[in-house]
């Protein structure tokens, strides 16, 4: 998928803003570190942080993409990215999930995020480590719905340990690229 005419558009919003890229990267980071350093988290524990966080990242990736949409609807990748993962959110919050409705509603929420992420990072120009980082982003998010699925008798600390490691590198790859949309704004 090649770049849209809209694209540098949408690069040069997201630099002026890259502090809300950072702001996803930095939650994203904490949900992580807190899985991994309680991996024996009851399950009741990890719906709720789980909500909590998907809630959470999908109200600021609709706050984010509304604010750079201003002026087009450039961004309705993250938008909807962010829409997603509000409603799943929700759901774990208010709907008590059993172990396995929890897999495949992480799982999905994967599955779409991921390809929404991709979407938008092709969206953007090639030039610079941008685009790679949100694609590699949405290649993560695939990747943690494909890992969960292929596992789906897997033991509750196996998910809690594949969801942190996907928060800590997805939010490392978004602090990454806040940095790069960050050097990328013109000098004033």
């Amino acid at each position: 998928m090649a770049a849209t005419p809209d694209g540098p558009v949408l690069l040069a919003t997201l630099a002026r803003n890259w502090w809300m890229v950072g702001a996803r990267g930095a939650l994203a980071i904490l949900f992580g570190l807190a899985l991994l350093l309680r991996p024996a988290v009851p399950l009741n524990l990890l719906v709720a942080l789980f909500g909590l966080y998907a809630a959470l990242d999908g109200a600021w990736a609709i706050a984010s993409a509304l604010w750079v949409t201003r002026m087009s609807f450039v961004a309705w990748p993250v938008l909807f990215e962010g829409v997603a993962s509000l409603v799943v959110g929700a759901l774990a919050l208010g709907w008590p999930l059993v172990p396995r409705e929890l897999v495949h509603a992480i799982a999905a929420w994967g599955l779409i995020t991921g390809a929404l992420e991709i979407i938008a990072a092709a969206r953007l120009p090639r030039a610079g480590a941008g685009y790679w980082l949100l694609a590699t982003g949405g290649v993560f998010s695939l990747f943690l719905a494909v890992i969960i699925l292929i596992l789906p008798h897997a033991s509750q600390p196996s998910v809690v340990g594949a969801l942190g490691v996907y928060a800590l590198a997805f939010g490392a790859l978004l602090a990454a690229a806040a940095v790069w949309l960050l050097r990328s704004l013109p000098e004033p």
